[in-house]
């Protein structure tokens, strides 16, 4: 990948090629898929619709039937990105997931549609293949690629720094490789707004 964040007035431009924009693109709605899929947790998104002004309703709708245990993913993406504070007790894990991941899920959600606006609504581009990134939503856009790192570290199989340093082995006509290198795309994309911001 070539180019990348910029820094403008009143924020960062981003520009990169047109199969990386397109990557980048999918990617992140992929996130938006994965983490509206059910995957055994109960759809928090949904607002309540017989009386939004009824907070007991409204906390119904939020937790569910509290006698439920929420299970632990069987994806390694989401778990990845909803990490387990309680590995050795499995009662106090799926309490945890049921109060804390149903407005982490969503803060999720929100930052990755903000960021895929920016990638695919014209009125959002700078130009072809180019946008401006507020710096209201510099954080937004950190925590959604650093989500796509996440999700992509998973797919590798990475659980340790060995693994991590293992890919640097790989061969461009392994299956990994290409995956690899949009992680470290991701990373660089990630620093440069790190840096830039500062």
């Amino acid at each position: 990948m070539r180019r990348g964040f910029v820094r403008v007035p009143g924020g960062f431009l981003l520009q990169v090629p047109e199969d990386w924009w397109e990557l980048l693109e999918s990617l992140t709605q992929q996130l938006v898929d994965l983490l509206r899929s059910e995957d055994g947790v109960p759809d928090a998104a949904e607002p309540p619709t017989e009386n939004p002004f009824d907070p007991f309703q409204a906390w119904e709708a939020e937790f569910g039937d509290a006698t439920e245990p929420m299970p632990e993913h069987e994806d390694p993406a989401l778990r990845r990105l909803f990490p387990n504070p309680y590995p050795d007790d499995a009662e106090a894990a799926a309490e945890h997931r049921r109060f804390s991941e149903p407005d982490q899920r969503r803060r999720k959600i929100t930052d990755a549609e903000r960021v895929l606006a920016h990638l695919t609504d014209p009125a959002a581009q700078y130009e072809e293949d180019a946008t401006v990134i507020p710096d209201a939503d510099v954080e937004l856009w950190l925590r959604t690629l650093n989500a796509l790192r996440l999700v992509l570290a998973s797919r590798l199989g990475i659980e340790t720094g060995e693994d991590a340093e293992q890919l640097f082995e790989l061969e461009e006509g392994d299956p990994r490789w290409m995956m690899a290198a949009v992680m470290d795309a991701l990373a660089e994309l990630q620093t440069q707004l790190i840096v830039l911001g500062d």
